[in-house]
Parts: structure tokens; C-alpha cells; sequence
């Protein structure tokens, strides 16, 4: 019988041990669109697609490759870690597939939306790297956050926004559904340069409207992805609004909140009579949508105070504090939330 040679057998096991290594290395993962995804076991670097990235940035802004352009003004109100050495396109809003490349992120994520399954799979086969879709819908934010702490591997930050969610925001979506339909403040979600665009009830840049119990005047077809359909004053002028709730592109600006209230022809709406255009707070990001990410548990303590004061007694100065502290990674005082809440009413 042969015996074999000690140098051969500790190659062998070396061999195995190896082999054995690079199973180890990855994990098998069935993402929130229900796709099986393999995973390395450790993420380094995150490319977040669009509206996932006040998301990842809130649960591990070190792994964070990329972020939006921001304005100056925002960079104060987020830890460094946010934005310090991340990419931003080189033009637009959206990153070329040569940009993500380059990046080399070890792990995408995307939104799950319809007909997102089928973009994940053709944009994972182009860059090489796996992509994993998680959903972004305000009921199911306790799920997010637990879904991708775990293939974050961040056990902690994740509890400490779910638990947030379950302290803060529960709470208003609970009192928001005891509101009669003939009690609800009906409202006129302003987009776009001129106003003139909005999108309606059921659509993922609304759902803020509807979890604190507004009712959507638009009557419009939701257009896909970045909605923002077209509609006419006369529209409008039929809707008749209780208040008006602005978008501005440039927010800095105000361009769409002065179009609004300083155009005549808007003067036949009784919501701008009355001064009841209010701009929706926007730093760091808007605090309704454009993203309709993360960003939205913020707006839904302001919107539910604004709208209903008399069913909701929110102390938003503590509240805000302790958001930013735990989603932006950043502490800023009681002058600080006083001066963003008065960003919504620029009249004033």
C-alpha cells in the first residue's frame, strides 16, 4: 500500500480549505421582489439607484458609492460620510453604465417597482455585479429596514430605524384612517416649473398624501416612473384645493411657489387667496418626494401637523432632531429645525 506524502497531503488541505473559503465567500439571497440573488458575504461598496439612496445612506453611508448633487446648503445637515468621496453623474441626474464601472461596486440596489424585475436582471448582466431590489412603500419600511440590515450586515442601525418607524410613524398612519372621507384637507400637489404637472392618488410621490390622510384632488392617469402628468388650470379651477403643496426644481429659488402666487390667473384658486401655497420643505432632500424614498418619514410628522393640528400633536422640533440624528447621521439644534420648518412658508 501506498502512503502518501506529508507535502501532498497538507496541498490537499490546503486546497479544500480554500475551496471551502470561496463557498463561504458568497450567500444566496431571495431579494424583496422575491429573485434569488448570490451575494459576496461581505458588502463593501453600495451603488444605490436613485431613490435608495437617502436609504442606504440612513443604514451604512460608509458603503455608500454614490450620491445625489447636492446644494450647499444641504452638506450641514448630513454627516460628511454622506457625501465626502461620493460619485455624482457627470451630467443629468443618472449615471452611465461606464460610470457604474468604474465605481465597482461589490452589490446594486434598486427600487422593486413594476416592471423592475426585468431592469434589475439586464442592468446586473451589463455591469457584473449583483443587484438586489428592495421596496420603498411607507407600509413596508419595518421590512426594508430589517431586509437590508441584514444583507447590510448592519444588525443595529437597522433596529434603530425600525424601531423609529414603530414609535413614530405607526402612530399617524393609525389616526390618519379614523379620519372621515368628508373631513380630509383636500390638496393639490404643485410639480414642475409652472405647477402645471402633479400625479394622483395611488402613485409612489403622493403616498405621502394619502398615509396622513389627504385626499388627492388630482384626477389624473398615473403616469409610470417619474409620474408628473400634465394638467390645465381650468383642471384646477374645477378641483378647487383647500391647500396647495409646491415642488420646485429650484428650490433655492421658489420658482414654482412664486409662479403660483404671484400669477393672476392662479389667483382664482381660493387655496391661493387664502395663503395656502406652502412649499414643501427641501434639505437635504424634499421632505415629500423627488425622492419618494426614506426622506418621506420626515415629511409625514410635518404634513400630518400642518394639515390636521387638531388630531395631531407631534413635538416636531424633538422629532426632527432625532430623525436627523438616526437617518442623516447628524445632530443639529432646535435653530436648525426652526429654520427648516419656516422653509415652508416663504411669504413669511
Amino acid at each position: 500500500m501506498m502512503r502518501s506524502h506529508p507535502i501532498l497531503e497538507i496541498a490537499t488541505l490546503a486546497m479544500a480549505c480554500l475551496f471551502a473559503g470561496s463557498a463561504l465567500a458568497e450567500r444566496q439571497i431571495t431579494d424583496m421582489a422575491g429573485r434569488q440573488v448570490t451575494l459576496p458575504d461581505a458588502v463593501h461598496k453600495v451603488y444605490a439607484v436613485g431613490h435608495t439612496i437617502p436609504l442606504v445612506g440612513a443604514m451604512a453611508p460608509d458603503l455608500l458609492a454614490n450620491t445625489y448633487r447636492l446644494p450647499e446648503a444641504a452638506r450641514p445637515l448630513l454627516a460628511p460620510v454622506f457625501f465626502e468621496g461620493k460619485s455624482t453623474p457627470n451630467a443629468g441626474i443618472r449615471f452611465s453604465d461606464e460610470e457604474v464601472v468604474r465605481m465597482a461596486p461589490d452589490l446594486i440596489l434598486m427600487e422593486a417597482v413594476p416592471g423592475a424585475p426585468e431592469r434589475a436582471d439586464r442592468l446586473q448582466k451589463r455591469i457584473g455585479a449583483p443587484l438586489i431590489l428592495v421596496e420603498q412603500d411607507m407600509l413596508r419600511y419595518k421590512e426594508t429596514f430589517s431586509f437590508l440590515g441584514e444583507v447590510l450586515r448592519r444588525p443595529e442601525q437597522a433596529r434603530a430605524m425600525t424601531d423609529f418607524v414603530a414609535r413614530y410613524l405607526d402612530p399617524i398612519r393609525e389616526v390618519a384612517r379614523t379620519i372621515p372621507p368628508d373631513r380630509r384637507v383636500r390638496v393639490y400637489y404643485a410639480e414642475g416649473p409652472d405647477g402645471l404637472s402633479t400625479n394622483p392618488a395611488g402613485s409612489s410621490h403622493t403616498q405621502l398624501l394619502d398615509f396622513v390622510g389627504a385626499a388627492n384632488v388630482a384626477r389624473v392617469t398615473n403616469a409610470p416612473d417619474e409620474g408628473m402628468s400634465a394638467v390645465s388650470l381650468e383642471q384646477i379651477y374645477l378641483w378647487q384645493p383647500d391647500m396647495i403643496l409646491v415642488w420646485t426644481p429650484a428650490a433655492d429659488r421658489l420658482t414654482t411657489w412664486r409662479t403660483i402666487v404671484e400669477d393672476p390667473l392662479w389667483q382664482r384658486i381660493a387655496a391661493v387667496r387664502n395663503g395656502k401655497v406652502v412649499q414643501i420643505p427641501w434639505l437635504p432632500f424634499s421632505w415629500m418626494d423627488r425622492p419618494p424614498g426614506t426622506n418621506r418619514i420626515l415629511g409625514a410628522f410635518w404634513l400630518a401637523e400642518l394639515l390636521y393640528p387638531d388630531r395631531f400633536d407631534i413635538d416636531l422640533v424633538a422629532v426632527t432632531r432625532e430623525y436627523f440624528a438616526t437617518f442623516y447621521h447628524r445632530e443639529i439644534s432646535e435653530e436648525d429645525v426652526k429654520a427648516l420648518l419656516a422653509l415652508a412658508h416663504p411669504a413669511s
